[in-house]
């Protein structure tokens, strides 16, 4: 499989937590298919890596269309999550 154009372009992925108020269905489908689950009580994470901007609002706007509330969209450090 082809690397999206930004990787081939030299620019590192970052990696981000999105948390969701409740919980998200499954299976997750196009670029939310690649993110990891964090399921907790109240709230949910996803966690994967972003390349930029433009796969970041992908991602957002996914989320959107599927009717669950954002509650926070954060980078993160690699070594504070498990991977």
């Amino acid at each position: 499989m082809p690397k999206p154009y930004a990787a081939r372009a030299g620019r590192k992925a970052v990696r981000y937590g999105i948390v969701i108020r409740g919980s998200i269905g499954r299976p997750l489908v196009g670029q939310l298919a690649s993110m990891r689950v964090l399921e907790g009580p109240e709230e949910t994470t996803l966690v994967g890596d972003i390349v930029d901007q433009a796969q970041l609002h992908g991602v957002l706007s996914s989320l959107s269309k599927l009717g669950v509330e954002i509650v926070s969209v954060n980078p993160l450090e690699r070594q504070n999550v498990d991977a």
